[in-house]
């Protein structure tokens, strides 16, 4: 059987990321601080001399402006398989999707979860906390 290396990539830079707010499933494009990273990481890989032969991606805006920069450095833009899939994308945060960060991770989940170091939660904690208060009934449990 033949043997699959997988590289995981996250995003670049995007809106969101640069004033701090928690993206989930909301969607900003990249900013071009974010565009030159990605095309940066694409000129690294392709002078790494490593091989690709299918792509994947979430279907999140910024996931496909992503993989397009890296497809186009290694010049295998059409020249691979590249699909991308909505299974992949990052969690659902309902409606606390764009909410300032420190708001979301320093305030409302602390107080939820009864800590006051919210890093110190687990996954399926910080999950299953914002499906309780979650307004909107759109945050994704961790057992999805």
């Amino acid at each position: 059987m033949a043997k699959t290396k997988l590289y995981i990539i996250r995003h670049g830079k995007t809106m969101f990321n640069t004033i701090g707010r928690a993206q989930g499933w909301s969607d900003t494009p990249l900013t071009e601080e974010g565009e030159r990273g990605i095309r940066e990481l694409g000129i690294g890989l392709r002078e790494s001399g490593l091989e690709f032969t299918k792509a994947f991606s979430s279907d999140s805006g910024r996931t496909i402006q992503t993989m397009g920069i890296i497809l186009e450095e290694l010049d295998l833009v059409g020249k691979i398989p590249y699909k991308f899939d909505k299974r992949i994308r990052e969690w659902c945060f309902g409606s606390f999707d764009g909410a300032y960060g420190g708001d979301l991770f320093r305030g409302v989940i602390p107080r939820v979860r009864d800590t006051d170091n919210y890093k110190e939660l687990t996954f399926p904690e910080l999950a299953d906390g914002l499906v309780e208060v979650d307004t909107a009934g759109w945050a994704e449990p961790w057992g999805n």
